[in-house]
């Protein structure tokens, strides 16, 4: 019925038109400086001699953080992004006259980097009524279930506490400390040789049971169960607190009132990086004490030391020096596995507070309630790659319909970040053995060359939180380097 082969290809051709109507919503919003900050103008970047301190690839939240820490430690930044956007992978617009985030989207006060940013700038909390749904749709066997929320709920977190139950102590043991996940490396090797396939099916579940859990993994590494790596699981357990429902409200439920654009802008405000949008980084290389970095349009700056904040899925398509490890290179040939769908979609019904989930391989995963409206409801909905093409609104009420029978679709909007060749892929989720094999070898130095970005951030990797740490971390280690 779903064609993976065909679907990707569909989601190649729109991408572009996907991409131009983005670019047009985003070009009024995402680089209004605010008044106090210094003019967009004057953060061209100069071509004079002496080149920069840093030179940070991406201003995604983590090239931000960077260039904002050490700007304001006094050395000269140029921040430099293949988009015409801040912002990376999360990516505020609108839709139906509603801010939505096509990207990264929620945070939670538990997460400490991204709240002290919350903090700092005085931002607010919204939340997305679903992820506390008072009823839910659920497909068992095929077949559809509805109902009250808290039994498919019940179900799911017992599940859950089982499936990460690997030492008889709920986890803990093997994942003792959330923000250093290899801590007890000697232990999470084993599990981390699994795939979240392998360790489901060392369970068992009952049909219901099995089918309930399954979405959730599978919204979780937004990919296969058979790429995603079990380790990645058990580390979103302990930072969960080894409860489902606490998880779910760390992963889901709160996000800026105020916008991921908005953070991203106050970030930028704050810095006196320069800035230079809509130019690629092409190579990277090292003359004698300095480093080159060339934009595929041939401009070329010179650098004491270069912050590569870019996602893992890119870093292959920019020519970097020879030398470096094997387990660097490795986790950048290979990337990680998240590449599936989001897209929120306005239905004629009004379904209230509402949740809907089904395993693989259908095209969604899960669904849920984003905003009541006068006119319908607005829902987020989350699928695996290439199984729905978020273009086609008679392709996702066809798959809404085996939740919400009859539900009519109204309009449909989304961002295709697998085939952006500057993500290349969502969130990070590793492959077996990538967390213990190669995360090290990935978020080590190489000369004056410093890695940062979500996808390799030691706590919330794969969130806005995980960017922000790799980007405070990367920063105090340029510091470092550049006073010795």
């Amino acid at each position: 019925m779903f064609n993976e082969e065909d679907q990707a290809s569909a989601m190649r051709r729109d991408f572009l038109k996907i991409l131009a109507a983005g670019a047009a919503s985003a070009a009024g919003s995402a680089f209004a400086a605010a008044p106090a900050s210094r003019p967009l103008e004057e953060r061209r970047p100069g071509l004079g001699p002496g080149g920069y301190d840093v030179l940070v690839v991406g201003a995604g939240f983590a090239g931000l953080t960077a260039a904002r820490e050490l700007s304001r430690a006094g050395m000269k930044v140029l921040l430099v992004d293949a988009r015409n956007r801040l912002g990376g992978r999360t990516f505020t617009s609108s839709f139906l006259g509603q801010k939505i985030e096509l990207g990264g989207t929620w945070i939670h006060w538990s997460q400490p980097f991204v709240w002290n940013e919350v903090v700092r700038y005085g931002l607010g909390l919204a939340e997305s009524p679903g992820a506390a749904a008072e009823t839910a749709s659920w497909l068992v066997d095929g077949k559809l279930r509805q109902g009250g929320a808290e039994r498919p709920w019940k179900i799911i977190a017992d599940a859950m506490t089982a499936f990460c139950d690997v030492d008889r102590q709920g986890g803990r043991q093997v994942m003792q400390m959330a923000h250093d996940p290899l801590f007890r490396k000697d232990l999470l090797i084993p599990w981390d040789r699994l795939s979240l396939q392998d360790r489901l099916d060392q369970m068992k579940f009952g049909r219901e049971t099995r089918d309930l859990l399954s979405p959730q993994l599978s919204i979780n590494c937004h990919a296969s169960l058979k790429d995603g790596g079990f380790a990645d699981m058990l580390r979103w357990w302990a930072l969960g607190e080894h409860d489902m429902g606490r998880m779910f409200d760390k992963l889901g439920r709160y996000k800026i009132k105020e916008g991921m654009g908005e953070l991203a802008r106050r970030m930028l405000d704050d810095s006196d990086a320069d800035l230079l949008l809509s130019s690629p980084v092409k190579s990277v290389s090292r003359e004698g004490d300095t480093y080159v970095v060339v934009t595929d349009k041939g401009q070329t700056f010179t650098t004491r030391a270069v912050v590569m904040a870019t996602p893992l899925n890119v870093l292959a398509n920019i020519s970097m020096p020879a030398g470096w490890g094997a387990g660097k290179r490795s986790m950048i040939e290979r990337g990680h596995v998240g590449r599936g769908s989001k897209c929120y979609v306005h239905i004629r019904q009004k379904v209230g507070n509402w949740i809907g989930m089904a395993p693989a391989p259908h095209p969604i995963s899960l669904a849920w309630t984003e905003k009541q409206r006068d006119d319908g409801t607005l829902l987020v909905c989350f699928g695996p790659p290439n199984l729905l093409d978020i273009t086609d609104e008679e392709a996702v009420q066809a798959a809404l319909r085996t939740l919400l029978p009859k539900v009519e679709v109204l309009g449909v909007t989304g961002y295709q970040w697998a085939v952006d060749p500057y993500s290349q892929g969502t969130w990070c989720w590793y492959r077996p053995g990538q967390l213990t094999q190669g995360l090290p070898g990935l978020r080590s130095a190489e000369g004056g060359i410093f890695m940062a970005g979500s996808d390799q951030a030691e706590g919330w990797r794969g969130f806005v939180d995980g960017a922000i740490e790799s980007g405070i971390t990367a920063a105090r280690d340029v510091r470092a380097y550049l006073k010795g």
